[in-house]
């Protein structure tokens, strides 16, 4: 393991992270465990870490391969088969690591072929792929065949990983549910971290500016500058386009999304406008891409949520912002001339990757579109930004999360829209406090820090 690329750069990195999804899958054996994500979030070191793990506890019959070339789905049982066959003590359970498995087409076909033979069903095995749409439709079709095996989920760091790995900053409460800042535990936890405000909300500022990727949050560590390199952003957004390519769509069309979405963050997107900035007049032009980049975890789309349905409502226009902070930059290094996202956009981009991370459903759901979270509009066109299930009582009415500045107007607005339907609520400011345990205000600096990860939580809930 000591000459492994993956952990040499991880060794020599000048962040320390550890996903949670790292402590929360249980590799037991007769299970197959999905690992989602985009490109770059650092699943392969992930799994290398896993592998390190049982190597050091003096497991042997383990095998990891990665399935990024492609080829046809006979080519999953040949290469295990293979590997065992190798192995001076082949008899046994193993340890599977089948790394980027969505590259093969059709790959469940190998995976059951695998299992229907015997020659997995009493391995541990771990799925991992970039693209929603294939691991969620392969997944499917493997029924009987998983053991009690889950689909987890790897994104970018979020903002409370960024402030210990890349500030040094440290948590003393354990992280909170949304709707538990509403309680006295979370009044508390709130307090204790007004007290680093400082802290947090110069990292915040920085957290908008750099994301979560490894190697984006790596530069900003490293450099005097804090800046991500436009090597790095040129990494992410050439491994992008290399799936959009694959896909046989066009790479400046979708450039030119990515773009639009930038002056529509906190609004709904209009797919006639969004199209016509591709360069295409047929609306579902842009609405296909953007659910493509979607299912590639590029981008994120919230629903309109039905109060009385008590659902998600895909026919309705739906808002959409980026899966990483720094996707927002890479039009700008692409295409001269492109605009930057109003900061008001962006602070409400991040909340969206936050509640969409730590979402009751995202664990359980291969399905990454359309997620867990929604926004809500009443008749009279109040909305409110985001809705999510709650983590502690999903039975309970959704809980609404509203992202303002810190104008009393507006924060006054925000209140009665969430008192008039909702019986609880959380208004987000920039730096204001005013806890009540119906509608809390508070910085959202200090919601980001104090939120739990659902991955966090998946053992004890599910």
């Amino acid at each position: 393991m000591g000459r492994d690329l993956h952990l040499r750069r991880l060794q020599a990195s000048p962040i320390r992270w550890d996903p949670p999804v790292l402590g929360s899958i249980p590799l037991r054996y007769g299970d197959t465990h999905t690992l989602r994500g985009p490109r770059q979030a650092g699943k392969t070191t992930t799994v290398k870490r896993l592998i390190q793990q049982l190597v050091g506890r003096g497991d042997s019959r383990i095998f990891y391969h990665s399935f990024d070339l492609g080829g046809a789905p006979e080519i999953i049982p040949d290469v295990i088969r293979t590997a065992k066959r190798l192995h001076p003590a082949p008899d046994g359970p193993w340890y599977l690591f089948l790394d980027e498995i969505s590259s093969v087409p059709d790959w469940q076909l190998g995976i059951k072929a695998a299992w229907d033979s015997g020659l997995t069903a009493d391995d541990s095995v771990v799925l991992t792929a970039s693209s929603a749409h294939d691991l969620k439709r392969g997944a499917e079709r493997l029924p009987g065949r998983r053991g009690k095996g889950q689909d987890y989920l790897q994104l970018p760091m979020s903002f409370r990983d960024f402030c210990t790995s890349a500030h040094g900053v440290v948590f003393d409460d354990e992280p909170l549910a949304a709707e538990e800042y509403l309680t006295e535990r979370g009044h508390r936890a709130i307090t204790r971290l007004l007290s680093q405000a400082d802290k947090l909300a110069a990292a915040f500022e920085q957290y908008l500016d750099v994301g979560g990727f490894p190697a984006a949050v790596g530069d900003h560590v490293a450099t005097e500058s804090g800046e991500v390199s436009p090597e790095t952003l040129k990494i992410v957004w050439e491994i992008l386009a290399g799936d959009i390519t694959k896909s046989k769509r066009d790479v400046l069309a979708a450039q030119k999304l990515v773009d639009a979405i930038a002056i529509s963050l906190g609004s709904t997107l209009s797919w006639q406008s969004a199209s016509r900035a591709m360069g295409f007049e047929a609306p579902a032009v842009a609405r296909e891409y953007a659910e493509f980049l979607a299912e590639s975890f590029a981008l994120l789309a919230v629903y309109y949520w039905d109060i009385g349905k008590r659902s998600l409502e895909p026919s309705k226009q739906r808002k959409i912002y980026w899966m990483d902070l720094i996707l927002g930059k890479i039009p700008g290094l692409m295409i001269p001339g492109t605009r930057r996202a109003p900061e008001d956009g962006l602070v409400e981009n991040a909340v969206a990757i936050a509640l969409f991370r730590c979402a009751a459903q995202t664990l359980i759901q291969a399905n990454a579109v359309p997620g867990s979270i929604g926004y809500w509009r009443s008749s009279g066109d109040r909305e409110v930004d985001f809705v999510v299930p709650r983590v502690t009582d999903l039975e309970r009415e959704r809980l609404p999360v509203e992202v303002k500045g810190d104008n009393e107007t507006g924060l006054a607005g925000a209140r009665q829209a969430i008192r008039q339907r909702f019986s609880q609520g959380l208004i987000l400011s920039r730096t204001k406090t005013d806890w009540r345990p119906d509608i809390a205000t508070l910085p959202v600096w200090v919601f980001l820090a104090g939120l739990c990860e659902q991955t966090r939580r998946s053992i004890t809930l599910g």
